[in-house]
């Protein structure tokens, strides 16, 4: 029998959300009130227009000086789509030819900016060179963000969470970065928000989500482990007709070219030559410390086991669906050795199926102010780690785990009550 709908189990009474919290259950109202969540985010989204105002300013009243373009890292999405519409996709994956590319775009040198993304991701980026590069670049972030911002709302239907998504610091370095992690985020959003529901759907998005393998490994597990055979048939069937696809479209070559750039990009990081401050996995935390490449991977293993672990006791057993849903997320951060700060707008879906949890159930003291924290890490590479020169941020994705999980079981200990589920 399917765990995630069965006819008639075990649940706790849940209602529907229709606000975000203002006050906890004690007497006295909590100090984040409902006008604190809109004065906050609004003044988030000014800070970012002052910003691109800054920018642009530079930009266009000191043309003399170099500025280094917004969104540099679309730059390999672009120049990759160029060389697949002319025939040559393999080279996507050749450095010097993809630099050459780059450079022509912006008509300005560039640094290392690699192809490292499976054959799958080329069908995404495929017709991208149809268009100036900052067109692109503009109409792909545009779209993603507006994504992001439905794939929240999905979770938490509220007009509040709307505002919150878009303020999200995550989602503005998406922005600035040039990067996929907004689509990689709303993909698991609508994947986990569509599981009960339509889980092949479901599954659909799982499977897109392999275009970045390395964040959708614990997702296969965690259908596995709830027995959502559907769910897990629709992922399996749309990787494999993927990769088949991309193979078939852009040749067999690509497929061991990216294995080599993965490679590459793993001695980058063995020697430093990636900004580890902006890597938040245990295997940065250990380099940064001065630990061995073997014994950064050995934490890096056990990161990765105990994330696993985490998802099969969350998901063997009957809980409370959103909290098993923030805590795949939360454990797919910890798993590669292989992540970046931008990868972190996946902190936006697990804040959305935590407080749709919380604002049914109740909170508990400090989750609320450690959500905040949560909000805010993905900066810290770059306002923090970057001058400090420990990489904490894998510890904020634990220890939000370890909460998770606590919940979870403090949970399973609770009564409950025999109710049919919904739609009966």
């Amino acid at each position: 029998m399917n765990s995630i709908s069965p006819r008639k189990q075990l649940v706790r009474h849940e209602r529907p959300a229709v606000t975000l919290p203002t006050a906890s259950p004690a007497r006295r109202q909590h100090w984040l009130s409902g006008e604190r969540l809109r004065n906050y985010p609004v003044l988030a989204l000014i800070c970012y227009a002052l910003f691109v105002v800054i920018y642009l300013y530079k930009a266009v009243w000191h043309p003399h000086e170099y500025i280094s373009p917004l969104a540099m890292d679309f730059l390999p999405f672009w120049s990759s789509s160029y060389l697949a519409l002319h025939g040559h996709a393999v080279d996507a994956y050749n450095l010097n030819f993809l630099t050459k590319i780059e450079s022509g775009a912006i008509s300005h040198p560039v640094g290392i900016l690699p192809w490292l993304y499976p054959p799958t991701f080329l069908l995404f980026v495929y017709l991208f060179a149809l268009l100036p590069w900052k067109i692109a670049a503009t109409l792909f972030l545009g779209g993603t963000y507006a994504l992001f911002i439905r794939s929240i709302h999905a979770t938490l239907p509220c007009r509040q969470a709307i505002l919150i998504a878009a303020a999200f610091p995550g989602a503005a370095l998406v922005a600035i970065s040039g990067q996929n992690g907004l689509l990689t985020a709303s993909l698991a959003a609508l994947g986990l928000a569509l599981l009960r529901r339509r889980p092949m759907m479901a599954g659909i998005c799982f499977g897109l989500l392999c275009m970045k393998p390395h964040l959708a490994v614990l997702f296969p597990l965690a259908l596995l482990c709830s027995r959502s055979w559907r769910a897990l048939a629709a992922l399996a069937l749309t990787a494999v007709s993927m990769l088949g696809v991309a193979v078939l479209v852009f040749g067999t070559e690509t497929l061991a070219a990216f294995l080599h750039n993965a490679g590459m990009m793993t001695s980058y990081m063995e020697t430093g030559r990636v900004a580890l401050a902006r890597i938040p996995t245990v295997f940065a935390l250990a380099k940064l410390a001065h630990a061995s490449s073997a014994l950064a991977y050995v934490a890096q293993g056990a990161s990765a086991l105990l994330a696993a672990a985490a998802v099969v006791y969350a998901w063997c057993r009957e809980s409370s669906y959103p909290l098993r849903a923030a805590a795949l997320i939360c454990a797919s951060l910890l798993v590669s050795p292989y992540l970046f700060d931008y990868d972190l707008a996946w902190y936006g879906v697990l804040i959305a199926w935590y407080c749709k949890y919380a604002m049914d159930r109740g909170w508990k003291r400090c989750e609320r102010e450690w959500l905040i924290v949560v909000w805010l890490a993905p900066l810290a590479g770059v306002l923090v780690v970057t001058h400090v020169k420990f990489q904490f941020m894998p510890l904020i994705s634990a220890i939000t785990l370890w909460m998770l999980i606590r919940r979870i079981a403090l949970e399973r200990r609770e009564p409950a009550i025999l109710r049919p589920s919904p739609g009966e």
